[in-house]
């Protein structure tokens, strides 16, 4: 299925991050970095209706502050949270103020609350690497390139736990996502599934507190992070020995159909060939579907679903539609694609979207529009038809196709026939 889709140029403006506010409101955040690039460093207030994109707001970052390099929307709130590191020279002095909080009232990017969640380090150059929102809100995970994780309250940005460090076996920490009140860490060669300190008794105390809008910042932690499962990178069909598989993002979605609740989870798994391979080697990466079940006392029950080559090069962003029926990436040979959650098929695939790999990517909340980024100071706005990934439409693009099968089978046969 066709999908009109446009480039917008943002000169002078590295896109890293972005998020929705609500269907037609997005941030961007972007620039230079600490460097003496020349290149400013902002966060971005959009408006996109149909093709157009209007801007809105725009907060330049203090003088040699990095670039927001992670996002997370806290809609109902009309906040964001981002990841951007202070000044070289307060970091120096153990004043990196890392992850902060901005309001977006009254269409104005105004910063609102910050915290520190690395580590004192002057030789380190560190960054928060992801961000993200617990189901009820109330929590927030942050994750650094020092492979440390920090859970917070939110919005007081109290630590809700002592950091936890992904174990030297996991690798690099990639993603964070959040399995009902377990959160999900993902490391290079593993996943970790954490117990919360809010997870035993969870639901109803959740809610209480997402209704309690008065939280102090004097908050303590709760308890530990405690690992309940371990799950490494699953056995990929087609490999080879000697490749190298590493996950890259991983995502979780619970889906409602009647009385019948599901949850199901989503990987990206990047592959490397041995260094003994040809130049030209294939580095194909797959995406897999896990069912799980959740019990009320054990860790939840995985079962591997299905797992399908998407790309013959490495996958770097990755995002699931609100309403868990499409999955969309961008790869670093440029494109991005869309494809059915249910198959794991693809459904749309744009080329050369960017002149540089992409470096953000979302749906909308309504799943009407999925929106890519890149260093190439870039956006792609794709409009999603609504009957994309819909079983009707796949009936109908099957029956095309055994027409059009039949067709040509009736032209060879006649033409047989005249010879």
């Amino acid at each position: 299925m066709r999908c009109e889709h446009t480039p917008h140029s943002l000169p002078a403006f590295p896109v890293y991050s972005l998020g929705f506010v609500d269907d037609e409101k997005l941030v961007l955040g972007g620039g230079g970095g600490a460097g003496r690039s020349g290149i400013k460093n902002k966060l971005r207030l959009y408006r996109s209706k149909g093709k157009e994109l209007e801007l809105v707001h725009e907060l330049q970052l203090e003088q040699n502050e990095d670039a927001p390099m992670t996002m997370a929307v806290h809609p109902e709130a009309s906040e964001i949270v981002c990841g951007i590191n202070s000044a070289e020279e307060k970091v120096k002095a153990g004043e990196n103020q890392n992850c902060r909080i901005y309001s977006l009232e009254k269409d104005e990017i105004k910063l609102v609350k910050s915290t520190q969640t690395l580590l004192p380090d002057p030789q380190s150059d560190d960054y928060q690497k992801v961000t993200t929102f617990s189901p009820l809100y109330d929590l927030l995970a942050v994750g650094s390139t020092n492979n440390q994780v920090s859970l917070l309250s939110y919005p007081s940005l109290s630590p809700a736990a002592p950091p936890f460090d992904i174990p030297k076996d996991g690798g690099d920490l990639f993603d964070l996502d959040f399995l009902d009140h377990y959160l999900m860490v993902t490391g290079s060669k593993a996943i970790y599934v954490l117990e919360t300190p809010t997870s035993k008794g969870s639901a109803e105390r959740g809610s209480k507190e997402k209704k309690s809008k008065k939280k102090t910042s004097s908050e303590k932690p709760s308890g530990s992070l405690v690992i309940q499962q371990k799950l490494p990178v699953p056995a990929l069909p087609g490999v080879a020995s000697g490749v190298t598989s590493t996950f890259r993002s991983v995502r979780s979605v619970t889906t409602k159909d009647g009385d019948l609740i599901s949850t199901t989870v989503f990987g990206i798994i990047n592959t490397t060939p041995p260094r003994t391979a040809s130049k030209g080697a294939a580095r194909k990466a797959f995406v897999c579907s896990w069912e799980v079940q959740k019990n009320s006392s054990d860790a939840p029950e995985w079962k591997l679903r299905k797992t399908r080559a998407i790309s013959n090069k490495a996958v770097t962003v990755f995002d699931v539609s609100r309403n868990g029926k499409l999955l969309a990436f961008g790869s670093s040979d440029l494109s991005i694609g869309i494809l059915d959650s249910r198959s794991l098929a693809p459904l749309l695939t744009i080329l050369n979207a960017h002149e540089f790999p992409p470096t953000t990517l979302r749906f909308s909340p309504n799943g009407s529009k999925l929106i890519s980024g890149s260093a190439d100071n870039s956006i792609r706005i794709v409009e999603v038809p609504g009957t994309l990934g819909d079983e009707p439409s796949r009936i109908w693009a099957m029956m095309l196709y055994i027409l059009l099968a039949l067709l040509g089978v009736a032209l060879a046969v006649g033409l047989r026939r005249e010879w």
